[in-house]
């Protein structure tokens, strides 16, 4: 299976993200990622028009990594309910999952649970209550854990997002084999490496995806490259967390 991915652009000043999207999808980008949660909201509304303005027709999910408290959230995801935005993930911090389900339910957009749906307990707990879950397999237990999840949501109404930590080529295989049952996949965890020492996943054209042959579809890279240091994008990205 084959599907497009996001690319994670991390909290900058408008003109920076701006022409990070407009490079994004010149290289075949259709969908981005954009972290919010600025001390000052007005800046997160000038980058996402800026992002939309420079790429026209890129489809854009907001991250605010639980920044706002929901009295903000309330105030500021309609005015994000633009075209091309297609929902919001995890906007309030992470803890009160009935919380995100209230705000979701008087949301113009669909609300994405990530760090409120770390397992299975809590996707039965919010499926059908929320637009989205975040699912990303080194958190939830790997593949049987996380189809697990996909069944438990099955017919709820509550949409499959396939995540990920940054990680090589080689550990964010196993869920490219999964994003055939996604709506959203956000798997660029190693396009955020210096170095990646593994290939055959694809992704920098936008598209992540794998053969029919059997195995995870990833071969070594001969001979392997020195270093992990991440670029300083992933750093201001929040490292680990695309």
């Amino acid at each position: 299976p084959s599907a497009a991915t996001t690319h994670t652009i991390g909290i900058t000043d408008p003109g920076d993200a701006a022409e990070r999207a407009r490079a994004l999808a010149d290289r075949g980008f259709r969908l981005l990622k954009l972290k919010l949660g600025a001390p000052d909201p007005a800046e997160d509304l000038e980058r996402v028009s800026a992002v939309r303005d420079a790429a026209p027709g890129i489809r854009l999910i907001l991250d605010p990594n639980g920044a706002w408290t929901p009295e903000l959230a309330e105030r500021l995801i309609p005015r994000f309910a633009l075209p091309g935005v297609e929902a919001v993930e995890q906007p309030i911090a992470p803890g009160d999952p009935d919380a995100l389900a209230r705000l979701a339910a008087r949301s113009p957009l669909p609300l994405i649970a990530d760090e409120d749906a770390a397992d299975h307990r809590d996707a039965v707990r919010l499926a059908g209550r929320v637009g989205g879950v975040n699912i990303k397999l080194a958190e939830c237990g790997g593949v049987r854990a996380a189809l697990r999840v996909m069944e438990a949501l099955r017919g709820s109404g509550t949409e499959v997002m396939l995540g990920c930590f940054t990680a090589s080529s080689l550990g964010i295989a196993p869920a490219v084999h999964l994003v055939d049952r996604a709506r959203w996949v956000d798997l660029d965890g190693h396009l955020l490496l210096a170095r990646d020492p593994w290939r055959g996943i694809g992704g920098a054209d936008g598209t992540v995806g794998v053969g029919d042959t059997p195995g995870l579809g990833v071969t070594p890279i001969d001979p392997p490259p020195s270093g992990d240091a991440l670029p300083d994008h992933a750093a201001r990205t929040g490292g680990g967390r695309p």
